[in-house]
Parts: C-alpha cells; structure tokens; sequence
C-alpha cells in the first residue's frame, strides 16, 4: 500500500494511534482489522509493555501498535495536505 493508497479511514486509524503516542499512553489497542492490514504495509508495528507494580500484584503486559517512521511520514504529510487545501501556511 502506498501514500497515495491510504483511504481517509486509513489515516483516521493512523491519526488514532498518533494521538495515543503524543500522549504517551500505552501501545494502541485495537482488534479491528484496519490496523492489522496497516501493520503489514509497514505503517504500524506491534508493541507491549510491561507494566510492573510494587504491591505484589503479578505484572501485567499490554500489547497493541506503535507508529513506524513510515506511518508518522504518511499521517503528517496528509495533515499538511489537508492544511494546503484550506490556506493554512
């Protein structure tokens, strides 16, 4: 799949997972397809974590995606695309 390829939905999926990271959450989690099909064009990698807790409670993995450099190149040049369209500088 290339830039050219990806459907306002691909970029919603991808902007979803880009939010999650600039807010510094855990891995993205999500079962739905889009993000697997995002995963294998190289958009998207999987992810876990590790989450250790100090009061003996067993540790706890949290698995989902991350962006690739691909995947963050591809959403940020759609936003200065959209940004073009409406005469943002």
């Amino acid at each position: 799949m290339a830039d050219a390829d990806l459907t306002k939905k691909h970029i919603q999926a991808l902007e979803k997972v880009f939010a999650a990271e600039i807010k510094g959450r855990l891995p993205f989690q999500s079962k739905a397809r889009i993000y697997a099909d995002l995963a294998d064009a190289g958009y998207l990698e999987p992810d876990a974590r590790t989450l250790s807790f100090s009061d003996g409670l067993p540790s706890m993995t949290v698995s989902g995606y991350v962006l690739t450099h691909a995947g963050r190149y591809a959403y940020c040049i759609q936003c200065a695309v959209v940004d073009n369209a409406e005469g943002v500088q």
